[in-house]
């Protein structure tokens, strides 16, 4: 009885996602067929505009469907900034890699959907070996042969039938000077938002003796030794330099306009926190009681306050750090907190809150980057993010034809690269005539709104967003999301773990075009290739160290603790109502 249950329950699933697949390919055909009745271009040959994490899979992607991708990298190698480099390129201003740097997101959660990292691989990779993970995808694809190295562009304009075509003149530079103009039918532009470094002017900055750099140009806190140091800046990078440095300099000050919210890699029980915070059912949580849960966990391991980083903002509206060390390294006083800066002195600097600190070697500003697009033209991407418009991200809603695709211009809670996939697969379904884009009213009015929201939330103009309920509104434009009632269905172990589980990328290969086979089993055995390289060392476990073996587990059990946690609170204000109603009827 148990093998005929277990044989049924396996045919349903396959009839169930054979159902899915056939669905979404009528469904296709069908939008397909309009967009093609009312469509006046055909996209073929893309420009893909850089070779980094989301130039290398628009490529893939743009071949997947069928287009013929050119993509055209500055540099001789692909990885964006992933590439290392053991010297500062003159002239070079985006993002680089550092010697300590490791990822702030777990391996599983920043892979793409269909190439996980190897088993082999630690949790967390170390900066150096994240540039194999994207050769290994480039030559598992076939990437490298659609890809011009060492190919500068220069300028990308639109053609001038373009209002009937949709079509752009992209002009670009090759390492011997020759200039190329040519003609594609559409571009994506995946040269991201570490583009340009971001250096704040203060006061008195050009008297300073010292020497003063951006975080893109440090490698090692080992050139700083038995130096004075500051670090300017509250995110992940400001950390590493401050605690990189601390190891080597004389003394390091960390200067923070607004403090930062200080995370782990590590989250409860040992799980990586991306894995614990990044779930489906983590988002029907409300954001008062999630932000109070994690403070709590912040608090049982650091006071923020004590440390002098406590934000001035509530968490989830402030800048937020991910370092394991830095407050061992306060406690030992090798970091000290300081202020926002006031002004530069000849030798040193002024804080905010009056103090100052003298004979300052180098100061690192480890303030971010800005926008910097300069060879499209700012009606198509803006000069400041103030001006950048995009609908859902992606594309500019005022041209009249959607031939043009914005990819990885955002930033997220957790790893960009899955996210930065669907924005190409997306992009590459609309090129393709397989989806359609709304009107231009409704594209813009959509963009202003989404502006809107983040100035009020943020107090400024960036475009940051958790990142699930993002890739579920792109995955169901495509057709990749999964329904979660068919599912239970079907499937009910995968279920759980689509829901209750982290949200790995594997999740949107399930169904729909491009499914990949090893999605579900990618899913289910996510756990055990999360943590089978840090179990080198083989015992036997018993039931006192055999605590919380798999995420889903922990997140059922927090499910249960807001739901008893609600009902507390729903019967506590219920009696206390009837109790007030009760007293007021007395004496009246």
């Amino acid at each position: 009885k148990i093998v005929c249950s277990l044989e049924v329950q396996a045919k349903t699933r396959e009839l169930f996602l054979s159902y899915l697949q056939e669905t979404v390919h009528e469904s296709n055909k069908n939008i397909q067929y309009q967009h093609n009745q009312v469509s006046k271009m055909q996209v073929q040959r893309v420009c893909v505009i850089g070779a980094g994490v989301s130039g290398l899979v628009a490529a893939k992607t743009c071949l997947e469907e069928g287009l013929d991708p050119v993509c055209l990298e500055r540099s001789n190698e692909i990885g964006g900034v992933w590439h290392y480099k053991e010297k500062t390129i003159p002239d070079q201003t985006e993002g680089q890699l550092y010697d300590c740097l490791v990822t702030n997101s777990s391996k599983l959660m920043m892979n793409y959907s269909d190439f996980p990292f190897p088993a082999s691989a630690s949790p967390y990779i170390p900066g150096r070996d994240v540039l194999k993970y994207y050769r290994a995808y480039a030559d598992h694809f076939d990437i490298r042969r659609h890809i011009r190295f060492n190919t500068e562009v220069t300028k990308v304009k639109q053609s001038k039938d373009h209002e009937m075509s949709g079509k752009w003149i992209v002009t670009s530079k090759g390492v011997d000077g020759t200039i190329l103009e040519e003609t594609y039918d559409a571009v994506m532009l995946c040269t991201g938002f570490f583009a340009k470094c971001r250096l704040p002017q203060y006061p008195g900055k050009e008297q300073f003796k010292g020497r003063i750099l951006h975080s893109n140009e440090f490698r090692s806190g080992r050139e700083f030794k038995n130096l004075n140091v500051l670090v300017v800046g509250g995110s992940h990078s400001a950390g590493d330099v401050a605690v990189d440095s601390s190891y080597h300099a004389n003394q390091v000050y960390l200067s923070m306009r607004h403090g930062a919210w200080v995370l782990q890699r590590n989250g409860q029980n040992g799980i990586p926190r991306d894995m614990l915070a990044n779930t489906r059912f983590q988002g029907i949580i409300p954001m008062s009681i999630k932000r109070w849960a994690t403070n709590g966990h912040i608090n049982k391991r650091l006071n923020l306050y004590n440390l002098g980083l406590r934000p001035t903002a509530q968490l989830f509206h402030s800048e937020v750090m991910v370092n394991d060390v830095i407050d061992a390294r306060i406690i030992c006083g090798t970091i000290k907190s300081k202020t926002s800066i006031e002004r530069f002195t000849s030798s040193g600097l002024i804080f905010t809150d009056g103090s100052r600190v003298d004979n300052i070697d180098v100061v690192v500003f480890a303030t971010g980057y800005e926008l910097n697009v300069p060879f499209v033209d700012n009606d198509v991407i803006g000069e400041t993010f103030k001006e950048l418009e995009l609908y859902k991200f992606v594309f500019p809603p005022r041209l009249r034809h959607p031939t043009f695709a914005a990819i990885g211009f955002f930033e997220t809670i957790g790893s960009h690269a899955p996210v930065m996939e669907l924005q190409a697969r997306w992009a590459c379904r609309v090129f393709a005539g397989y989806c359609q884009l709304p009107s231009r009213e409704k594209m813009v009015s959509d963009t202003i709104q989404r502006k809107r929201g983040m100035l009020q939330k943020f107090g400024k103009h960036k475009i940051f967003f958790p990142p699930i309920p993002y890739s579920d509104e792109l995955a169901g434009l495509i057709g990749v999301k999964p329904r979660l009632l068919q599912m239970a269905i079907a499937d009910p172990l995968l279920a759980i773990k689509y829901f209750f589980g982290p949200a790995f990328p594997f999740s949107y290969r399930l169904i729909g075009p491009h499914a990949w086979h090893g999605a579900r089993d990618a899913i289910l055995k996510g756990w055990d290739e999360t943590v089978l390289a840090t179990k080198t060392r083989k015992y036997q476990c018993n039931d006192m160290c055999a605590i919380s073996r798999n995420v889903t587990g922990n997140n059922i059990q927090q499910m249960v603790k807001v739901i008893f946690v609600g009902l507390f609170l729903y019967f506590f204000v219920y009696f206390w109502i009837r109790q007030y109603e009760v007293n007021s009827a007395y004496k009246s």
